[in-house]
């Protein structure tokens, strides 16, 4: 019996289970459930975690292809220069807001070793920005000028200060060679959001310091990389300024991070005439289709749009000598090395000087190896002319605590030394200023041109057709069903998954777009407000675009991957040209194809019901499709510009921003664009999340207030803050 009894029990809990899996089946509202027992999906869309990743790489992988046409029409020497030519106008292009000024440079202390100096040095790269190094000095009796290699570091928070660094940098000053190492931007010394009490960035590592402060530059039409470059060719002047170093034998070396420096500053300053990437150089081809784009330090404003490849690096320094520095395992694509080097090869051949590029590799992960740095001490002696033995020597490392610059530790509390983040906000509230001054209350008659800008910066793309509208199933609930659909796109291969929540009744009904953030999630949970927009005779259109809901991005985080945002999409997405936010307004643009098809909704009478960081897709869309007579915004990010010139934003709201947008219009100017249609906005928040107060929105939405005042439909916009009397939820009711 007691058997028996164990055996209905568990008889009894499989029906329970069974039956329990059942009903979450019946009630999946997910439209790409296949309805199988376990949980599954379309196969073809079954890895929509990674569709805005694929995205973003097919854009990357057309304009690599495209550009690899183009390079393919150069045939003799003179194409080849010419074409190097424009590619160092676009880099002193994007350098032109910098000026040389005095380096300031100062010795803060000395290092005696038996075989040489070491001098901690100090020196302004521009005025207030502090760079901190050392410059190695061998004790040579004899009196000729010394050839010098300049060694930036790798993402290392100690910099130079670290063993595996200063193993290069000692060996190259035993063979004789002058070397000046310094920290980069966010490390070492040079931390761009310090924490005082500790001493150590409140925002993380260098990658997340980088991007962080990074992805600011792009909203300026600006990138991260400019100032890194700048600190080399500054510390190329630094070099040149000492009576030791001959300046017609400068080198270059770095590993990782210090391989980007290097192979960026050596392309653009003619005064290395030997440069050593290490760990760096692959193809963006290999790199999307690998680990993604890395930290913003890596990548130039929109460079792939630009028509930028790794080799166009190599290319800029040709014919000067040059060694690419590979491993075989490096999460740098090894295929992309070979690649970029038998390309070089052709370059450099055409130029009459193949024997110029060099490209040495090891096995091994990312990072130095020993055979490596023996080839690399090699090509230094022969092309800066100082023979010697190439031996990787053991060396006597310096205590990293010996190697501190400054008096604190950190330029900005020892110097108050400014940040990137200073430098950008001063280029955001001038692009701001003059905008306003340039168009001085003309914006609005400026319109087709400022909306054929919002349409280039963004990305957005009208042009994309539907394939087919899938039915995918429907949930039944008491007062009313949830229909399943996902898009295919005949130009896109991602599905465009949504529901329609409708009555039971058959009549032409009017439409809600609830867009939420977080995807069409938010709405399905929340029964109560469900059937309070069906009872008032609307269906409910609710979608998951692009990096959002079923299509959220889950499958990539990259480098700098900050409070759950994936700033490298985001850096990807200006690499080609685009923006999130565009894109997504490019998704509810096929969905709004899509349902002009459906008779049962009255396409001529929608509502717009929009939350938080998808009203700015939300604008984007909206400005071109006249259709929706009513929008709601529901805490909108009040202004790109406050990204912009927020220390600490938040990144979600970083995500909904659109590169160099600031120079030409902002969510306010897109917002004036939907008169006269009724607009409500409700508690407009800053780029902290904070609701805003009735200053900053008099000043930030004057221009829509004026815009339904020159239709004289002032009473079809409502500007609605916490503070008010009036309640949102009363206003609202008038809306339906």
């Amino acid at each position: 019996m007691k058997n028996t009894g164990n055996n209905l029990y568990g008889l009894w809990l499989v029906l329970i289970l069974v039956s329990l899996n059942t009903s979450a089946q019946d009630k999946s509202v997910s439209p790409l459930d296949t309805y199988k027992s376990e949980p599954s999906q379309w196969m073809m869309h079954s890895n929509t975690a990674a569709a805005l990743y694929k995205q973003i790489a097919s854009f990357a992988e057309e304009l690599t292809d495209q550009r690899h046409n183009n390079v393919s029409q150069l045939k003799t020497r003179e194409d080849w220069i010419t074409y190097s030519d424009s590619l160092k106008k676009a880099f002193i292009n994007s350098l032109s807001g910098f000026k040389k000024t005095p380096l300031n440079a100062i010795v803060t202390g000395t290092i005696e070793r038996e075989d040489f100096i070491a001098e901690k040095i100090v020196f302004e790269s521009l005025p207030g920005f502090y760079v901190t190094g050392c410059l190695l000095i061998p004790k040579i009796k004899k009196q000729e000028k010394l050839p010098a290699v300049i060694v930036p570091t790798g993402h290392s928070q100690a910099a130079f200060r670290r063993d595996v660094y200063q193993n290069s940098t000692l060996n190259l000053v035993k063979k004789g060679f002058i070397v000046f190492t310094f920290d980069p931007i966010g490390q070492g010394e040079r931390i761009q959001y310090l924490d005082s009490s500790t001493n150590q960035s409140y925002i993380g590592g260098s990658t997340l310091e980088h991007s962080y402060a990074g992805a600011q530059c792009l909203l300026t039409g600006n990138s991260i990389s400019d100032y890194f470059i700048w600190d080399g060719i500054r510390a190329i002047d630094f070099l040149c300024s000492r009576p030791e170093v001959d300046t017609t034998r400068t080198g270059m070396t770095g590993v990782s991070g210090g391989g980007t420096q290097t192979a960026f500053v050596s392309a653009f300053d003619d005064r290395i005439r030997a440069a050593a990437p290490e760990s760096y150089i692959t193809s963006y081809y290999r790199l999307f289709e690998s680990i993604g784009p890395q930290d913003a330090e890596q990548n130039l404003y929109k460079g792939l749009l630009k028509g930028f490849e790794h080799v166009d690096l190599l290319t800029m320094r040709a014919p000067k000598p040059t060694m690419i520095i590979s491993t075989t395992q490096d999460f740098f694509p090894i295929q992309g090395a070979r690649e970029t080097y038998s390309q070089a090869k052709e370059i450099f051949s055409v130029m009459g000087a193949s024997e110029n590029i060099k490209m040495m590799e090891a096995d091994g992960v990312h990072g130095s190896k020993k055979a490596n740095r023996q080839k690399m001490y090699n090509f230094f002696q022969t092309e800066l002319d100082l023979p010697g033995d190439t031996v990787d020597h053991d060396v006597d490392y310096i205590n990293e605590d010996k190697l501190i610059v400054t008096p604190t530790g950190q330029v900005v509390s020892a110097y108050d030394s400014k940040t990137i983040f200073d430098f950008n906000k001063a280029k955001a509230i001038h692009a701001v200023k003059s905008r306003r001054v340039k168009n001085s209350g003309e914006l609005l008659q400026q319109k087709d041109f400022i909306l054929s800008k919002v349409q280039e910066l963004s990305g957005y793309d009208s042009t994309r057709r539907v394939n087919s509208v899938v039915y995918t199933g429907k949930v039944e609930h008491k007062k009313y069903k949830v229909e399943k659909y996902f898009i295919q796109g005949k130009d896109f291969n991602y599905p465009v998954p949504f529901v329609l929540v409708r009555p039971y009744t058959q009549e032409k009904r009017p439409l809600i777009l609830y867009l939420d953030p977080i995807g069409k999630e938010e709405l399905l949970k929340n029964e109560e407000e469900i059937i309070k927009y069906i009872d008032k005779g609307y269906i409910i259109l609710a979608p998951d675009v692009i990096g959002t809901g079923e299509l959220e991005n889950k499958a990539f985080q990259g480098d700098s991957y900050i409070q759950g945002y994936s700033f490298n999409l985001f850096i990807g997405a200006n690499l080609v040209g685009k923006s999130i936010a565009g894109m997504q307004a490019g998704d509810l643009d096929i969905l709004f194809k899509a349902i002009r098809t459906m008779t049962d909704i009255d396409s001529e009478n929608i509502t717009a019901i929009v939350k938080g960081e998808a009203c700015s897709a939300y604008l984007h869309f909206a400005v071109f499709n006249k259709k929706i007579g009513n929008t709601i915004l529901m805490n909108p990010l009040i202004s790109f510009e406050d990204v912009a010139v927020t220390r600490d934003y938040k990144p979600q709201y970083l995500w909904t921003a659109v590169p160099e947008a600031i120079h030409y219009y902002d969510l306010s100017f897109l917002q004036s664009l939907l008169a006269p249609s009724k607009l409500v906005v409700v508690n407009p928040v800053s780029a902290k999340g904070d609701v805003i107060n009735s200053g900053m929105s008099e000043n930030q939405l004057k221009i829509v207030k004026e815009s339904y005042a020159s239709h004289k439909m002032e009473n079809q916009l409502k500007i609605i803050l916490s503070g008010d009397s009036e309640s949102p939820d009363s206003f609202l009711e008038t809306v339906f």
